[in-house]
């Protein structure tokens, strides 16, 4: 008996042992890291994507025809208004014009023989020396010798002006490109322009915005000028490929007055200084224009790295009661920045998880930590530009026009 209750003593003490290793512990709530909503002034920002244009162009174009005997640029650099480009071989137009100064000499010289003749011709008729007939031969010829001196200082004038067009001058300052004209390359009116100069500063970006937003551009100025509103402040800028915006403002000068029917859009230009050169001629920019009403909303933001999207929408999670996590959809708005401003959805000092999120299982507890890097300490709302740099132009009429502002069917 002693062996049999030894034995079970033994056997209940292994039995309790094994069912203390099976048992598993709960593991702890991942750990992530939150930040809490914050609210700010959020100004509508409207983009397009344009393109640059130079303000003026010019292709160098010879007005003669003749052997090219110097060019006086390097390709790409830019030239002044009024330097020398290209000489054409003057001494066909040097023995040109010499021909026709010798030809107005010998005009001049026989109207002063008939102008004699016909000033000693109305003494003669006076006192019935010649006859009438006589007189009207005379009065012909000195007529004739006149327009034959005008046709001649018209021909000296016409080989002057072939002579001054040897010389090619650049009419602005700008970038010159490149030609395909060599000296001794034979060239003329017909042939293609030997060079073309493009002026860079300032410069305009071209885009178009459309018709439904220009019409809703002409309601909304119509109700501020009835309400007696101040007319809206633009800030028209260009965002460059880093994510940085380009570092002068723009003003728009141009709106077209009709709308393309193949796209359903108006042409919109934009003028923009460019003293570095920076923009060049036939490359897409990304112009952003924020409109500063006065009446800004203020909305929250969320951080892009808290954003989420599956087939429903795009969603945050929220830090609920008990540190659980909740699935919050959003409706979001434009972007600012590493922010995105948030139309419905969520609430200024709510707390949502920034980082970690694939542990993250809704409805479930998780381990809060406060992250160490916070993007709304960079996130200042931008301040209205300076009436100065205000993105508006003057009308023909003198009137401000304020027909750009809220552009957008983008966010």
């Amino acid at each position: 008996m002693a062996r049999f209750f030894l034995f079970g003593v033994l056997l209940v003490s292994l039995v309790s042992c094994g069912g203390g290793k099976g048992e598993e512990q709960a593991p702890p709530p991942p750990p992530v890291e939150v930040l809490t909503v914050r609210e700010q002034p959020v100004i509508p920002r409207f983009e397009y994507v344009g393109r640059v244009e130079a303000t003026d162009e010019y292709k160098v174009r010879p007005r003669v025809e003749g052997y090219i005997q110097s060019r006086h640029f390097t390709e790409g650099d830019t030239v002044q208004k009024g330097q020398l480009l290209f000489e054409i071989d003057p001494k066909p137009f040097i023995a040109v014009l010499e021909n026709q100064r010798a030809n107005l000499s010998q005009a001049q010289s026989a109207l002063r023989v008939a102008e004699r003749n016909y000033r000693r011709g109305l003494q003669l008729v006076d006192q019935g020396a010649i006859s009438q007939v006589q007189m009207d031969e005379l009065t012909g010829t000195f007529e004739e010798a006149q327009s034959q001196v005008q046709a001649m200082r018209a021909n000296v004038d016409k080989a002057e002006l072939d002579l001054s067009y040897t010389e090619i001058y650049a009419p602005l300052t700008g970038l010159i490109g490149r030609t395909d004209y060599t000296e001794g390359s034979l060239v003329g009116p017909a042939t293609d322009p030997l060079a073309t100069i493009v002026k860079m500063d300032p410069i305009y970006v071209l885009f178009e915005v459309p018709e439904d937003r220009l019409y809703s551009v002409r309601v909304a100025e119509g109700q501020r000028r009835q309400e007696g509103l101040a007319p809206v402040q633009l800030d028209v800028r260009i965002e460059q490929p880093d994510g940085t915006f380009y570092p002068y403002r723009g003003v728009i000068v141009f709106v077209d007055n009709q709308i393309d029917p193949n796209t359903g859009s108006v042409a919109v230009r934009a003028r923009f200084p460019n003293p570095q050169q920076l923009l060049v001629q036939g490359q897409y920019a990304r112009v952003s224009i924020r409109v500063f009403t006065g009446e800004e909303a203020i909305k929250p933001l969320v951080p892009q790295s808290a954003v989420m999207e599956d087939m429903q929408g795009r969603y945050v999670y929220v830090l609920g009661e008990g540190n659980v996590a909740l699935k919050r959809y959003l409706e979001l708005g434009q972007r600012e920045g590493e922010l995105w401003a948030v139309e419905d959805g969520i609430k200024a000092g709510e707390t949502v998880i920034v980082n970690g999120l694939q542990r993250v299982v809704a409805d479930k507890p998780v381990t809060p930590q406060n992250t160490p890097r916070n993007p709304y300490d960079q996130a200042v709302p931008p301040e209205p530009p300076s009436p100065d740099q205000n993105g508006m132009s003057d009308d023909a009429d003198g009137e401000r026009r304020r027909d750009t502002g809220e552009f957008d069917d983008s966010k």
